[in-house]
């Protein structure tokens, strides 16, 4: 299993006392799942790939299914997942943000949770 920087839910790195924080595990995957949905298709010039079409949450004519799809193939790109068996997703039109939740399992077979990933906002 890998370990990586802990951010907070700003993305900025977190400190104790001074010290940088760890996370590991499904802690790490959520983290790094909640980094791709919150990163839009071609933003990261360093991997283009990297993310999701946020352009299917926020257009005219946006479909529940599309958005569930795009969710879905997002959440695959993390290399730590094997198969994502539920995804469930509140729109705010308003403040143009799309909270997901999803239940997925790891590689190694233990199940992966995370409630209120944001997408856009």
């Amino acid at each position: 299993m890998f370990t990586a920087l802990k951010l907070d839910d700003t993305g900025d790195i977190t400190l104790l006392t001074g010290q940088l924080q760890m996370v590991s595990g499904t802690e790490a995957i959520v983290q790094r799942c909640r980094i791709i949905l919150g990163t839009h298709k071609g933003e990261w010039f360093l991997n283009p790939e990297l993310g999701i079409d946020h352009s299917k949450f926020f257009g005219k004519h946006v479909s529940k299914e599309e958005m569930h799809d795009e969710i879905v193939s997002g959440l695959m790109q993390e290399s730590h997942i094997q198969t994502v068996d539920s995804v469930d997703f509140v729109i705010d039109r308003v403040n143009r943000l799309v909270t997901v939740s999803f239940t997925a399992t790891g590689i190694d077979g233990e199940a992966i949770t995370a409630e209120g990933v944001g997408i856009g906002g």
